[in-house]
């Protein structure tokens, strides 16, 4: 995967740089589910992400807006409309559809939780492999996790998240079982790498990334996926008792008035919120949003006329439906 140049802060998935990095995890996992294995590999419940079928309404662009523009006015907004257009996603990780969005935001807490700590105490994350001799193979993901906090521990490992990959992939196009943790987070590589020495594991240093969201995006394109545990999990001075975890802000009404968001649509096609794409905020009102059940009064203006076919055209017309039934 191509490596960006800069460091990527919290950012949004509707951001650039975030694109330009989704989008070459979208390629990646493509590439691999269309080649390989990736689709039926499995292990004790494990299983790669992207591997389900989204929901009917995955993938839907809903339009939802407050129209009380004289109301925004009178509050010191303008004579303005607050619009909120956005993709309904499930946020699944195994989706075909919406696994991309749980990359992306899952990728963005974990770098704003890196970042803060980082700024914070002015030490710099790393990015270690935890490799697990196979005579341990046998062992439970229970067991194997255990042990590695048990290590971590020993190593005065800091703090950071923890994310298991089942699989690895080999030459022969095919993906394996080969359980490896990946580290992100703040310690010694050299204390980590001698405490898991003595257990057997090997410690694989990973190359300096320029981004850390990138580093989460890329880690969890691939990683492992179970129903009941968790794909990232943080430890140390990032765990959530010491840290709690960072919702997203969701905007369930307007931000102005407090009123109730309806579905809504522009008549023509809006200069700065283009169909399908993420927009939220005000927008001038120049009366040309409406509520979706509302018709527009110059529609109720014009005079109605019913267009139907004679009986013996619509004959012929059901004759042909049968014919091609």
């Amino acid at each position: 995967m191509k490596k960006t140049q800069t460091l990527i802060p919290f950012l949004s998935p509707a951001s650039k740089q975030s694109n330009l990095i989704l989008a070459g995890v979208v390629a990646f996992v493509e590439e691999y589910k269309f080649l390989t294995n990736w689709l039926t590999i499995e292990h004790d419940g494990w299983r790669l992400p992207c591997t389900l079928d989204k929901y009917d309404w995955c993938g839907i662009w809903v339009t939802l807006g407050c129209l009380k523009d004289k109301l925004h006015e009178i509050l010191g907004k303008g004579r303005r409309v607050y619009i909120k257009q956005y993709q309904r996603s499930c946020y699944r990780r195994s989706c075909v559809k919406c696994y991309v969005k749980w990359i992306a935001r899952e990728a963005n807490r974990g770098t704003r939780r890196i970042e803060d700590y980082a700024k914070k105490t002015g030490k710099k994350p790393i990015h270690l492999m935890l490799l697990i001799p196979t005579s341990q193979y046998g062992l439970p993901y229970s067991m194997l996790k255990k042990r590695m906090n048990e290590i971590l521990k020993k190593a005065n490992w800091e703090g950071g998240a923890v994310i298991f990959h089942p699989f690895k992939f080999k030459d022969g196009r095919q993906w394996y079982y080969s359980p490896h943790f990946h580290l992100v987070g703040f310690g010694s590589r050299d204390k980590i790498a001698r405490a898991f020495g003595r257990y057997g594991w090997y410690v694989k240093i990973g190359e300096e990334r320029k981004s850390v969201f990138q580093t989460f995006c890329y880690l969890l394109s691939h990683c492992g996926i179970r129903k009941g545990n968790r794909s990232v999990i943080w430890v140390g001075e990032l765990s959530y008792s010491k840290v709690p975890s960072e919702k997203e802000p969701k905007i369930t009404c307007c931000p102005v008035c407090r009123g109730e968001f309806v579905p809504v649509y522009y008549e023509g096609v809006h200069p700065i919120v283009p169909p399908e794409r993420h927009y939220e905020g005000l927008v001038d009102s120049d009366g040309g949003w409406y509520p979706v059940n509302a018709i527009p009064e110059a529609e109720l203006k014009k005079p109605y006329s019913f267009e139907y076919a004679p009986t013996r055209d619509l004959n012929e017309i059901l004759k042909g439906i049968a014919l091609v039934d």
